[in-house]
């Protein structure tokens, strides 16, 4: 079984909840789309460039989760991504949290998000299936993905997004690490296709210019199925831990980071390359602080010399998760506590420990991350 971490943006969302609450002192609203796209958040950023940077750095930039962040530990962490040459960002968010009853949007969390980083490029995740999880609102739960009800559903929130995605996203994301749930669910990978590529051609119809695709594990992207899956996607999305196999924690070695990735670069048709995610661990009994910074020098050595094929890189993450978000991400994805190689892999990310200390990699990064052109 192959099981890695991008699910774990699923507790962003709650974090970030927090903040439009602190910050803004109202409710979650759940509204029609006319009423949301009224408000200034979805219209274009104007601190953003005319033309967007050939590489674009991002950051899982949460601060420390424990105790709850405030409002200003959010805008300080953001402000040391950015001071470490940052300039993009992973909003990541369920249909159903967005879109909860057929018509009426709850958008609190997702224009928090984009308030929160105005001025940086914004990635836009839209997690349909995600990891092992299919997660579609309850009243189309139980239908197949090409059910004419689904298609014309989810053209109606992206048409609720509409200025949003015209004028503020620049990647779109259907779906986290699909290949690991179709993998399970084969039958399903023909109609997911289906799906993919309606939506892919009506958010096309909204924003011509979005680059759009479906985020595959590294490994999984390379499988025939899923490359016949991704055919008319424009960009491969991917996530990127170096080799993690199964719930045991094995690595490739971080000496050959460069190769690996320039490797996988070359399994690929032309088309860019964005990584949603890219990050290794720093526990000492699966790793360690000083394999992570050779890691992450790895990745900036390999995009460096792939230059703009890769438009779009983030790194996954700022600091640690705690302990409690580590067992609900396990609870939510039905993965025993006892598979402690994974606990070890999932709770050692971060280029900071829990409590703010630097690890090796975050020197390397920020120094790294401020050369990026």
């Amino acid at each position: 079984m192959t099981f890695k971490v991008l699910g774990l943006l699923a507790a962003i969302g709650l974090v970030l909840f927090l903040v439009v609450v602190l910050t803004s002192g109202e409710k979650k609203l759940t509204r029609p789309a006319k009423e949301w796209q009224a408000e200034p958040w979805m219209e274009r950023d104007t601190s953003l460039p005319s033309v967007l940077p050939a590489r674009v750095l991002a950051l899982t930039d949460l601060p420390p989760l424990e105790p709850v962040p405030s409002p200003d530990d959010m805008v300080a962490a953001i402000k040391k991504s950015q001071d470490a040459g940052c300039n993009g960002a992973v909003l990541t968010f369920s249909w159903p949290s967005l879109e909860p009853s057929q018509g009426a949007y709850s958008l609190d969390e997702l224009k928090g998000t984009v308030a929160l980083n105005q001025g940086r490029i914004l990635f836009l995740g839209i997690q349909i299936l995600n990891t092992t999880v299919k997660d579609l609102p309850i009243d189309l739960q139980g239908k197949q993905f090409d059910d004419p009800l689904i298609l014309e559903r989810f053209c109606s929130f992206l048409d609720a997004l509409a200025p949003l995605l015209k004028n503020r996203v620049s990647y779109l994301s259907i779906g986290n690490e699909s290949d690991i749930y179709l993998s399970i669910h084969p039958d399903e990978i023909e109609t997911f296709g289906v799906f993919l590529n309606r939506a892919r051609q009506h958010a096309k119809e909204i924003a011509p210019h979005l680059m759009i695709g479906t985020t595959l594990t590294d490994s999984g992207a390379l499988r025939p199925e899923m490359q016949k899956l991704t055919a008319q996607a424009d960009a491969h999305f991917l996530t990127y831990y170096h080799g993690q196999v199964g719930l045991e924690g094995a690595f490739k070695n971080t000496k050959n980071t460069k190769d690996e990735i320039l490797a996988l670069a070359t399994q690929f048709d032309e088309r860019p390359i964005v990584f949603q995610e890219i990050g290794f661990p720093a526990n000492t009994e699966i790793s360690s602080p000083d394999k992570q910074a050779e890691f992450v020098r790895g990745v900036f050595d390999a995009w460096d010399e792939l230059g703009d094929r890769i438009p779009f890189l983030n790194y996954f993450m700022m600091y640690d998760f705690p302990d409690a978000i580590i067992k609900d991400q396990l609870a939510y994805y039905g993965v025993s506590e006892n598979t402690k190689p994974l606990v070890k892999f999932l709770s050692s990310l971060g280029l900071h420990e829990t409590n703010g200390k630097p690890r090796p990699g975050w020197e390397i990064f920020h120094r790294r991350g401020n050369l990026i052109k």
